[in-house]
């Protein structure tokens, strides 16, 4: 499919770049949403999880930031995902 000379050096840059991505407060509170159910499934343990929880946790504090939700509300929607998750949150 793709010929890649170096398939390591490959991955190490696609992990340290960064992208800068714009959208209104609805979509990131309807990605974080999503991602949080995502997490849930029970065949969703492979290794790059710790990543998406990282920044599922990253975007529901900057969702209290933009006071899109309040901080009461993000500790009941992690509480949940502790308890609905099978592989922890």
């Amino acid at each position: 499919m793709f010929k890649r000379e170096n398939p390591r050096q490959e991955a190490q840059r696609q992990v340290t770049t960064e992208a800068t991505v714009t959208t209104n407060l609805l979509t990131w509170l309807a990605i974080h949403g999503n991602l949080c159910l995502a997490l849930r499934h029970p065949k969703n343990s492979g290794p790059t999880r710790q990543y998406v929880i990282k920044f599922v946790k990253e975007l529901g504090q900057k969702l209290v930031e933009w006071k899109v939700i309040t901080p009461q509300e993000l500790q009941a929607a992690e509480h949940l995902e502790q308890e609905e998750s099978p592989h922890g949150f």
